[in-house]
């Protein structure tokens, strides 16, 4: 009997020779999954909610190794959701996330790496454009002021609009031809919209638009005879030049083939009704023959080229006329009252 007994012990020992010890228990395996920075704080989050985190725990094998599969589920009233699943050597308790979509073991900083760049992904496929916001077509008659009405056009709007501003926080995020949108159009009948022109003095404010740079918009403002925002810009600093005054006669001369064009066709696509060209060409005149110098120091100096080292023309004291020939840039090409031409800084002309 003692021999039969001594000969079972050592089969058992012999059977159990050259086979791996599993020194990582299920429950060593669990705690390492729930440490995860990540799971952890999803465990705490919902703690108190109807879904709460759950884990589900099965064995596998990969690449010929056994491991404790562990998945991080959250419970849904039909079914759970499974967000994460782990796997955690049975071995040695080294842990790995299972990547499904390339079927591959990961690294938890080959795995944070992938949420990363996911994440980045996303937020560029779900960032809120201007256009989302406002776009041609769009008419909106309420202001900023009406933003706390309980309506559901103007509440729906604040989302987006609020969308927007938390993407894009700073000024070197916003990008100044967004404010072509806000530029209205109501002299054509098949592209009306109407967007009120609070809206262009919210941004220009919100983001310190240097209106001085704003060329290309003062541009389409006259094309578009939207006196309203022409006037706006003017009054947030921007500068009248013989630029401006030559793409106004552009807009005439093209509005009078437009009308001759309805009295063609028969159509009347330009509603003349709409037409804003003789106020803008009032007022940019008017405006143009405002500009003076203003400097501080009585005085400014005309130089032959863009920068304060150039050789100095003339003297221009402040309170002057002068022609402003071309006013892109920060260095203003203009012609004084003796008829020298030359470059002042935008800072020292004013309009008023």
């Amino acid at each position: 009997m003692k021999k039969r007994i001594a000969f079972l012990i050592l089969f058992q020992l012999l059977s159990c020779k050259g086979q791996d010890k599993d020194n990582c228990s299920k429950e060593n395996a669990y705690n390492k999954v729930t440490q995860i920075q990540e799971v952890a704080k999803a465990i705490q989050l919902h703690k108190n909610s109807n879904q709460k985190i759950v884990f589900e725990i099965d064995e596998g094998i990969y690449n010929k190794k056994k491991y404790y599969v562990i998945k991080e589920e959250q419970e849904g009233e039909f079914h759970n959701s499974v967000w994460n699943i782990f796997y955690v050597d049975k071995k040695d308790c080294s842990l790995y996330y299972y990547d499904t979509v390339s079927g591959n073991l990961l690294t938890l900083e080959k795995w944070r790496l992938l949420g990363k760049k996911n994440n980045e992904k996303n937020k560029i496929m779900e960032e809120t454009k201007f256009t989302d916001i406002f776009n041609e077509g769009t008419v909106i008659k309420f202001t900023p002021k009406d933003l706390d009405k309980k309506d559901i056009e103007i509440q729906n709007f604040k989302q987006k609009l609020e969308l927007y501003e938390n993407e894009n926080p700073l000024i070197e995020d916003f990008d100044n031809k967004n404010l072509s949108y806000l530029i209205n159009n109501e002299t054509f009948f098949d592209v009306q919209y109407y967007i009120d022109n609070s809206w262009l003095q919210y941004f220009i404010t919100k983001y310190k638009v240097d209106v001085s740079k704003l060329n290309d918009l003062m541009n389409i403002s006259i094309h578009q005879e939207d006196f309203s925002a022409v006037k706006l810009l003017a009054d947030n600093g921007y500068i009248i030049s013989k630029k401006d005054l030559n793409i106004l006669i552009d807009t005439e001369n093209n509005i009078k083939e437009k009308v001759q064009e309805n009295k063609s066709d028969g159509y009347e696509s330009y509603i003349i009704s709409n037409s804003k060209i003789n106020q803008i060409s009032q007022y940019l005149k008017e405006k143009y023959s405002l500009n003076k110098i203003a400097d501080p120091d009585g005085y400014t100096n005309l130089r032959k080229d863009k920068n304060t080292s150039s050789e100095v023309l003339q003297k221009v004291k402040s309170g002057e006329h002068i022609e402003v020939l071309d006013n892109t840039g920060d260095w203003f090409l203009v012609k004084t009252k003796e008829g020298k031409e030359g470059y002042i800084h935008k800072s020292r002309i004013k309009s008023k």
